[in-house]
C-alpha cells in the first residue's frame, strides 16, 4: 500500500486528488483537504486530525463520514496518518500544484489523462477527423486510449524558461532565448527559414510546452554540408555581430 501520506503536514494535503479504494472493492476519487477543529484570533488554524475527500459520495457511509465529505486519513499518536478502517488504499493520483484541468479536445503531446485513478502522460494525440478520439501514453503495451473513458485531462503548471540559452519545444523544434528582448519577444525559432520571421513572446511559446534545455557538447563537429539548420544561424548571427566580439575568452 503506497504510504505517500505517512508524514505529511496536514495543509499540504490541499489540493491533491486521490483515489480511495474500500476492503468491499468500491473506489471513488476526489480532492481531498484536511479538517479543521478551530481558528484561532491569529488565523492559526489548528486541525482535526482528518483528512477528508471533498465532496462526499450518496451511498457511502462510515462513522466519520458527513454530508459534504468522508474522512479517508487519521492522524495518530505518533503525528503519522493511516487509514481510517475500512479503507485499503489511499492513491495520489495528482498534484493541483503541478497540474491543471483542460478540456479533452484541448489534449496534445505532454499533457496527461485520468483513467480508472492512474495518471498517463501523452505521447500521441490523434483528435482530428476521428470519430473516437484517442491518445497514445506512456504505459507500456497499452492500446491507445479512448478520450470518451478520461475522468480529466490535465496540463503542467510550468512557467516559460526566463534564462537565455536553447530550447526544444514539444514538436522537437528548436529556439533560442535571448537576454535582450526584441519587437515581439525574446525568442527565435533556430531554422534558416525563420530567421527572418518575427520573435515570439513567451505567451506565444507557453502553447509549445514543455521547452527542454539543450545542451551542446564541446569538440569538434563533425563536417557538414553548408545545409544543416545550425550553419545558416550562425551565418546569420556573424553578420550581425562586430569581429571584434567573435575572440575567444
Amino acid at each position: 500500500m503506497s504510504e505517500w501520506y505517512k508524514d505529511l503536514y496536514y495543509k499540504d494535503f490541499k489540493g491533491k486528488h486521490v483515489l480511495v479504494t474500500y476492503d468491499d472493492g468500491t473506489a471513488i476519487m476526489g480532492a481531498v483537504t484536511y479538517g479543521v477543529l478551530e481558528t484561532r484570533e491569529s488565523g492559526r488554524e489548528i486541525s482535526d486530525c482528518y483528512v477528508r475527500l471533498m465532496p462526499a459520495l450518496a451511498g457511502i457511509e462510515g462513522e466519520h463520514t458527513e454530508d459534504t465529505s468522508i474522512a479517508v486519513l487519521v492522524c495518530m499518536e505518533d503525528d503519522r496518518w493511516r487509514p481510517l478502517d475500512g479503507i485499503k488504499s489511499v492513491d495520489l493520483v495528482w498534484d493541483e500544484r503541478d497540474w491543471y484541468r483542460i478540456d479533452t479536445k484541448d489534449v496534445r503531446v505532454g499533457d496527461a489523462v485520468v483513467v480508472d485513478g492512474v495518471l498517463y502522460e501523452v505521447t500521441k494525440a490523434s483528435l482530428a477527423h476521428t470519430d473516437y478520439p484517442c491518445v497514445g501514453t506512456d504505459a507500456l503495451g497499452r492500446n491507445p486510449i479512448d478520450l470518451r473513458l478520461v475522468s480529466c485531462a490535465l496540463r503542467r503548471k510550468v512557467k516559460v524558461p526566463a534564462k537565455p540559452g536553447f530550447y526544444k519545444d514539444t514538436l522537437g523544434r528548436l529556439w533560442a532565448r535571448s537576454a535582450k528582448p526584441a519587437d515581439g519577444g525574446p525568442w527565435r525559432h533556430v531554422d534558416p527559414d525563420a530567421l527572418n520571421k518575427p520573435a515570439r513572446s513567451d505567451k506565444y511559446m507557453s502553447i509549445l510546452m514543455p521547452l527542454t534545455p539543450v545542451h551542446f557538447v564541446d569538440g569538434e563537429a563533425e563536417e557538414q554540408d553548408g545545409s544543416g539548420p545550425f550553419e545558416g544561424l550562425v551565418q546569420h548571427l556573424m553578420s550581425k555581430t562586430p569581429a571584434s566580439d567573435w575572440r575567444a575568452a
